[in-house]
């Protein structure tokens, strides 16, 4: 995908449609979860344990069904003092079929406040 580094695959199943027959709304922000968990793998520098979920929004582009293969990009777009923002493109089948952002923040659990986020994320990110 075109301006995306990184890029997550997903199969449609079944138990993502609704009564409708296609993927239900609800799923794609598993789908985004799932790329979003894909993309944060790569790189041990960036645990999990640090970054909590504050935003996602959708803008639906295209209907897509049973067996269809989803394909997410995932790129950062903006990193602040607290939060960063991912942006993300689904394709199936060379159309798109949605686009999103997501804002995380970096967070301590254990005192459940945010933190800055780290310099070594910060590069992660802006590269």
């Amino acid at each position: 995908m075109e301006g995306y580094p990184f890029v997550h695959r997903e199969t449609v199943r079944f138990r993502d449609l609704d009564g409708m027959g296609h993927v239900n709304n609800a799923v794609f922000s598993t789908y985004l979860e799932q790329a979003r968990l894909a993309w944060f793998g790569e790189d041990e520098e960036m645990p999990l344990r640090d970054v909590i979920l504050a935003r996602t929004e959708i803008d639906f582009r295209a209907q897509v069904g049973v067996g269809e293969v989803v394909d997410i990009g995932v790129r950062p777009v903006r990193v602040g003092t607290k939060s960063f923002e991912l942006e993300y493109e689904l394709q199936s089948d060379g159309r798109v079929v949605a686009e999103a952002k997501s804002v995380l923040v970096g967070y301590d659990y254990a005192r459940g406040e945010s933190i800055p986020v780290p310099d070594r994320w910060k590069r992660r990110l802006s590269a």
